[in-house]
């Protein structure tokens, strides 16, 4: 999206129209679309300015995101938190670079695509994430008798979920970014 010059920051894009994208890739699937994303973010003072300002816009889009799954149906579930997590000190230097790090939402999805399986609430789940972590869940809703089918972007394909899943799908680049215009040319309208 960047690479294309529709956004000018990676984080400007939270307005894609999911349900259009999933659409063309399962035209024949009744879905239910569900985004998982951390619960709140609060602003982080006490890091410096830097990650203050940075929490400050990761809070907006995050807001921004929900909005939009909103007008479009998509079901947000609020999971994890963003923790702040140092990283190495520079040896020269000595100053600490701080990143952001979402935790618990792998864990939220998992419980959720196990609870699905178990209470026979779905047949087939579409998992669009290439976190390996959710591997014990995927292997439970399989001996449950779920069909899975993995989503990968066509640069990111996870060789071990798209071995476990019964099928595998490629979102790719141009997909994204026409599901990013629908629902821009949507918003301005």
């Amino acid at each position: 999206m960047v690479d294309s010059g529709l956004a000018t920051f990676k984080q400007e894009v939270c307005s894609i129209d999911i349900p259009y994208l999933l659409n063309q890739i399962f035209p024949n699937e009744e879905l239910v679309i569900r985004y998982y994303g951390v619960a709140k973010i609060r602003q982080q003072k006490n890091y410096g300015e830097t990650i203050q300002e940075k929490s400050i816009r990761f809070a907006d889009n995050l807001r921004r995101m929900r909005n939009c799954l909103a007008k479009t149906g998509v079901e947000f579930r609020a999971t994890g938190v963003l923790k702040v997590r140092d990283r190495d000190k520079c040896k020269k230097c000595g100053a600490t670079d701080y990143k952001f790090q979402e935790k618990g939402v792998d864990v939220g999805l998992a419980v959720d695509l196990v609870a699905d399986a178990l209470r026979n609430r779905v047949s087939h789940i579409i998992l669009i994430s290439s976190d390996t972590d959710l591997v014990p869940a995927i292997k439970v809703a399989k001996e449950a008798g779920i069909r899975i089918t993995y989503v990968g972007f066509d640069n990111q394909i996870t060789r071990l979920l798209s071995s476990l899943a019964d099928s595998t799908q490629i979102i790719r680049d141009s997909e994204v970014i026409e599901a990013y215009r629908r629902m821009f040319d949507w918003l301005r309208a």
